[in-house]
């Protein structure tokens, strides 16, 4: 959960799903990290970490709670 959202604050606390994952892919390339995003990013909105946006096909999610 940790990675994730270091991730997010790296991609200026805003970013699609899909862009999420993919620098998850690039940074961790060596885990499987990228495929539990969607989870992830579910588990942090339920705790009030993060907001999601519906935009089209994906989803938008941008940090609400500063956790550093």
């Amino acid at each position: 959960q940790d990675d994730i959202y270091e991730i997010l604050k790296e991609l200026g606390g805003e970013a699609s799903t899909s862009d999420i994952r993919k620098r998850a892919k690039e940074k961790f390339p060596d885990r499987s990290l990228y495929s539990y995003v969607t989870n992830r990013l579910k588990k942090m909105e339920k705790k009030g970490i993060l907001q999601s946006t519906d935009y089209g096909s994906d989803k938008m999610w941008e940090i609400v709670e500063d956790l550093r």
